[in-house]
């Protein structure tokens, strides 16, 4: 019985002293650039720029640019990514990145930026 115990007690030491790595379960999406509220000078030329770490049902992201239909964006494992995009107007815009799984149904991990175009 002793030696049952001092395995327990052995057991019980070692699992509290470990430490306990978990990864994000919700997933994160952090825009880089262009920063939220940014003027942008030329309407062409613009970069995206974001970070991805995919939940446990991501698989690859959207980007929406206002109401334009997406760029489907698969290249996450290698972030930061970055990508080219489409051609603003003068004015107010919204970009959003939005996780998505394999068959492009919204997680609801998503970051977003407002920008400007002079």
């Amino acid at each position: 019985m002793k030696q049952l115990n001092s395995l327990f007690i052995g057991f019980t030491l070692v699992a509290l002293t470990s430490p306990v790595w978990a990864a994000d379960p919700a997933g994160s999406i952090t825009i880089t650039s262009p920063a939220n509220n940014a003027v942008l000078q030329s309407a062409t030329g613009n970069k995206l720029e974001f970070n991805v770490h995919l939940g446990p049902n991501g698989n690859h992201v959207h980007v929406y640019v206002d109401d334009q239909s997406p760029i489907v964006f698969r290249d996450v494992a290698h972030c930061p990514c970055s990508i080219d995009l489409p051609k603003l107007s003068s004015g107010k815009h919204t970009i959003v990145v939005k996780e998505a799984t394999s068959g492009h149904a919204m997680t609801g991990v998503q970051g977003a930026v407002t920008a400007t175009v002079k």
